[in-house]
């Protein structure tokens, strides 16, 4: 099956799920999924194996991000939880510039969609899309701002006492 639209190419095979698009700036991203007996994620020198026995469930969000500042493009974001654990973790993304439309009618949505419907059958694990996906980097990212705040408040009546 191909799924592409303007950016984004994405060819899935029993096999394998291989994904191409351009990225901001046009940045050319290109990254493969493995599906045989564990699932293998490629992207230039990193690689994520995962033993599907140990998957719990697989979720996804959509991100808007400004692009060419007319189109916004929509990221896909699938993340796995593993049994026993509260957080996911992210495994890939990929992006389609499309105009803003809500999030369950973009074809990063769609597209998203269909690859993890694929995983799930071969595998037999559930996902879901969340609106928003609980992580450790976004959650150290809002402390950090929390943090900064604080200090600027701080830093605020310092002055104004001055």
């Amino acid at each position: 099956m191909t799924l592409s639209y303007n950016n984004c190419k994405i060819e899935i095979t029993e096999e394998k799920i291989e994904c191409e698009y351009l990225y901001l700036f046009n940045k050319e991203i290109n990254w493969e999924i493995a599906l045989a007996e564990k699932i293998i994620y490629k992207i230039k020198s990193k690689e994520i194996v995962l033993i599907p026995q140990e998957i719990k469930e697989f979720q996804f969000e959509i991100e808007d991000i400004p692009h060419r500042s007319s189109n916004l493009s929509q990221v896909a974001v699938i993340y796995y939880l593993k049994k026993g654990e509260f957080e996911a973790t992210e495994l890939f993304r990929f992006c389609v510039i499309e105009e803003t439309k809500l999030s369950s009618q973009t074809k990063s949505y769609e597209f998203a969609n269909e690859i993890l419907k694929m995983i799930s059958n071969k595998y037999n694990i559930p996902f879901s899309f969340k609106y928003y996906v609980e992580t450790k980097r976004k959650r150290d990212a809002l402390s950090h701002l929390i943090v900064l705040i604080i200090f600027a408040f701080l830093f605020g009546l310092l002055a104004n006492n001055l």
